[in-house]
């Protein structure tokens, strides 16, 4: 398919509360050069150009990091971030770019993207997107990246798979069945045996007007919106009319807004490496493994077993230690375990409440 009718839709608007304390409310998760010396939202936007061209990037992000975007981005022009004066969830953000394609008169497939996710093979993603490009393009249906399991995780939500009904570029297609909401382990083996489940990714394929659509008949409110949103623009300008619309959106993801509920759903086998890097935990999976586990920065690990252990400033040294995160910088310093790294996005909330504001 023809770059000129491809756009990516990258949603960087997470505050990555979940990393604190590497990430702050200036410098989120996606914007750490945590992984082979780039951001994730630099990745992200590197396996894409090559499927759409450099015009062909949306970055969708927050107004108060978009000058941190612009660095991180320098190729991009400021026309090509949609900055959200609060966030509203995806659905308000996938609806607000499609809308403006169609305001401008164009029908591009999007491809919707989290700018925080790691993928370990860059040459079979761009060949499954492809594919996920293609096959919303024929349909004009609402496509989905099912990546293929490896384990029986039970922290993702699944996807059951329906008939086979092409391939692409050796990337198998199919109908969606249903959405499955995250499985106990006992299901999540059942569902790894079966060979018919994949893992949601929350990376989609959709043209403008078959997601527009969907989001007309699925979620009214936003559409209206959106409407009224993308008219005042024409008149007040972008930025003034997101102002004005934008926060009284409905908060809504659209995976529950919109895809759950669609029945005109495809999906294309995710045959790549994959990890959502929810929490610190996720490095032992995505860097390579020393002695003691993941360690970056000044870390001296000696005794230590299956540890995560970061620093950006001092030096950390562990000593007969095992399943533990440990993460300095200069102000502050996390330790937890792996096990309860999840977790840190409440301890965020908490360290708020108790006025250590300052260093979140």
């Amino acid at each position: 398919m023809s770059s000129s009718l491809v756009k990516a839709v990258v949603l960087a608007g997470g505050s990555g509360t979940r990393f604190w304390p590497f990430s702050r409310t200036s410098l989120p998760k996606q914007l750490l050069p945590l992984v082979e010396g780039r951001s994730l939202l630099r990745m992200t936007v590197d396996r894409v150009l090559p499927l759409c061209g450099r015009e062909g990037v949306v970055v969708v992000t927050g107004r108060g990091i978009a000058d941190a975007v612009q660095r991180e981005l320098p190729q991009l022009s400021p026309e090509q971030l949609l900055l959200e004066p609060c966030g509203r969830d995806t659905a308000a953000a996938v609806g607000w770019a499609a809308w403006r394609e169609l305001a401008m008169g164009c029908n591009p497939v999007l491809l919707v993207l989290p700018a925080d996710h790691w993928v370990g093979d860059a040459q079979a993603f761009g060949r499954v997107m492809g594919a996920a490009a293609e096959l919303a393009a024929q349909t004009e249906g609402l496509v989905t990246v099912g990546v293929v399991p490896t384990r029986p995780e039970t922290g993702y939500g699944y996807l059951e798979l329906d008939e086979e009904v092409a391939e692409k570029n050796q990337v198998r297609c199919f109908r969606v069945r249903r959405f499955v909401e995250k499985p106990t382990k006992e299901r999540a083996l059942a569902f790894l045996s079966a060979g018919c489940y994949r893992w949601n990714a929350g990376i989609f394929a959709f043209t403008a007007e078959a997601l527009a659509d969907a989001v007309r008949k699925h979620l009214p409110e936003l559409a209206r919106g959106l409407e009224a949103m993308l008219d005042d623009a024409r008149a007040l300008g972008e930025a003034e009319a997101a102002a004005r619309h934008y926060p009284s959106l409905p908060r809504i993801s659209i995976d529950y807004g919109v895809m759950e509920k669609a029945d005109n759903l495809w999906a294309v086998d995710g045959a790549f490496p994959w990890h959502d890097v929810g929490s610190f935990a996720s490095f032992a999976e995505i860097l390579p493994r020393g002695e003691g586990g993941v360690t970056l920065g000044p870390v001296v690990a000696v005794e230590t077993e299956d540890c995560v252990v970061l620093s950006r400033g001092p030096l950390v040294a562990t000593l007969g230690v095992r399943g533990l995160v440990v993460v300095a910088t200069e102000d502050a310093v996390l330790v937890t375990t792996t096990e309860n790294a999840q977790k840190v996005k409440a301890l965020v909330a908490d360290l708020e409440t108790r006025g250590f504001g300052h260093v979140l």
